[in-house]
């Protein structure tokens, strides 16, 4: 899919710079930054999530259900993170 932004001339040069250090396109750069900030953000939630079913945990000294689901969950996640 092809999309247009626009970015500061600065930004320009950068990605422009790094894509020619790294044998890559600027849109593979826009492409991979844009993937890194949206499992930046999942692995944000997973860990608050998983902070909340710990404590669960460890309040009532079983894990419920609820709570083996978030922990699976952010076991997917963080195989996903380790495979990069």
């Amino acid at each position: 899919m092809k999309m247009t932004i626009s970015v500061s001339d600065e930004l320009a040069k950068r990605v422009e710079e790094y894509a020619e250090r790294n044998y890559t396109s600027k849109s593979a750069v826009f492409a991979q930054g844009a993937n890194n900030l949206l499992l930046q953000e999942s692995l944000s939630h997973y860990m608050s999530e998983i902070a909340i079913a710990f404590k669960k945990i460890a309040d009532n000294n079983v894990i419920d259900e609820e709570s083996e689901k978030k922990l699976k969950e952010f076991m997917s996640v963080a195989t996903l993170l380790v495979q990069k």
